[in-house]
């Protein structure tokens, strides 16, 4: 052993073993076994140390964070996994899933994930997609698609995602939610719909202020004695409640299926009529439960409203007049915002000479994506190696063709979904208890 240790701290022929022993171990790293050519061990002399720090352990100061940011900032940072572990080991952390605040953050700072879902008319399904841009060395732009487990999906004819909540109807018009970050599955109770109903659609929405998730349900039938007169009936469900909710007196006609899109919590649907014969976009409120017509914008003609694409830009609904596409552009008609539909602000899209534009037709499908571009895809049926969408940049005012990479087979862009998905802590039984049915 190094004889300059030795020499440094003086043995004691009182001290044995067992005490020095003893000292060791209650000395921390201070006072680590050392042996000797003897064996014995050596206990280091830690009285100076005791001085300074009046016998108490040296810990190293650290800033007190305040609670609310560990609540606001960092938790909604954390994996949904992660939240509820620390709800199970904390009762101050319990009702952190109820929190308004914490799920506001969550919402902002969770990673976004882009779902695409397009609807196939034969068979009768959807096809749902997770959606990656990747960027080659060269600066080519593509998308790569991931497709969502199939048990999820099957037998599904509308799929939505409304703040990491997934809304699933199958062709028994049965309403199922799902949170895949917390496996949670919730089926709402089933509903009668009349005989001889012909028309029969879902819609998923949800109101931001007063937090409130509903569906609506949409019904065209005949009934007796008046067999040629065909009727509408309303129904709504709202999340926490045990049964549908019916309103009959609403004087709007549904005729096709619709476009749906939840806007700061209004409800927008294409394919309506009023009383008058009028073609009219119906807006239902969530919070009122009230179902309301606004006018197409003046210039439209009637016999193209079918060809007229409600969208969103810039969180305003918009409408895409594709008239203009046998001649040269787009005809965009903004809602200005505040206004009941009588004010809208017109503005026309250019397509590029050249190869993109020369190929559009009345053959294809308006949309937009997440980024408030224009998306435009082919309705008719594309196979998997020639798959690809135009996307115009309404900032940039750019024009690119993309390639879509991961199609499984043959596909029709006939109803083009891209939403935006994260996980969410929120638990489906808080905002939908479950219901239990007693025979």
């Amino acid at each position: 052993m190094d004889s300059s240790f030795t020499d440094s701290v003086p043995m004691s022929d009182n001290v044995s073993t067992e005490q020095a022993s003893i000292v060791s171990s209650n000395t921390g790293d201070h006072g680590r076994k050392r042996y000797n050519s003897g064996q014995e061990v050596v206990p280091f002399d830690i009285s100076p140390l005791n001085d300074i720090t009046n016998g108490k352990k040296l810990r190293p100061s650290m800033p007190e964070l305040d609670n609310d940011i560990i609540l606001y900032e960092i938790f909604p940072r954390l994996p949904v996994k992660s939240v509820h572990r620390f709800r199970c080991l904390s009762k101050a952390y319990r009702g952190l899933t109820s929190d308004k605040r914490f799920l506001r953050n969550v919402s902002l700072y969770a990673p976004r994930r882009q779902l695409i879902s397009i609807p196939q008319p034969l068979p009768l399904k959807i096809d749902v997609y997770y959606a990656k841009e990747n960027v080659s060395e060269d600066g080519v732009l593509s998308i790569r698609l991931t497709s969502i487990d199939d048990r999820f999906i099957a037998g599904c004819i509308y799929i939505t995602v409304i703040n990491g909540i997934m809304c699933r109807v199958n062709e028994s018009r049965n309403v199922i939610l799902m949170n895949n970050a917390t496996n949670e599955v919730q089926i709402l109770p089933s509903y009668k719909s009349p005989s001889r109903c012909e028309q029969h659609y879902l819609y998923f929405c949800y109101d931001p202020q007063t937090d409130i998730y509903k569906i609506l349900r949409t019904m065209a039938f005949r009934k007796k004695p008046d067999l040629t007169t065909i009727r509408m009936r309303y129904s709504i469900f709202t999340l926490g409640s045990h049964t549908w909710t019916d309103f009959d007196h609403v004087v709007l006609f549904q005729y096709g299926k619709s476009r749906s899109l939840c806007i700061d919590g209004i409800l927008y649907l294409n394919k309506f009529r009023d009383v008058g014969g009028r073609h009219v976009i119906a807006m239902f409120s969530v919070q009122s439960n009230t179902l309301e017509a606004i006018c197409y914008p003046n210039g439209v003609d009637e016999s193209r409203y079918n060809e007229c694409h409600p969208v969103e830009v810039k969180g305003s609904l918009a409408i895409i007049d594709i008239n203009f596409v046998k001649e040269d552009g787009i005809s965009l008609c903004l809602k200005q915002e505040g206004s009941d539909g009588s004010s809208w602000l017109k503005q026309k899209i250019e397509y590029p000479t050249g190869s993109i534009g020369s190929r559009i037709s009345t053959n294809y499908y308006f949309t937009t994506n997440l980024n408030g571009d224009i998306v435009i895809g082919k309705t008719r049926a594309m196979s998997a190696s020639l798959c690809s969408i135009l996307i115009y940049n309404m900032d940039h005012q750019i024009w690119r063709e993309i390639k879509v990479h991961g199609i499984r087979d043959c596909v029709v862009f006939s109803d083009i979904r891209f939403e935006e998905y994260f996980e969410t802590p929120l638990l489906l039984e808080q905002i939908c208890p479950p219901i239990f049915f007693l025979n």
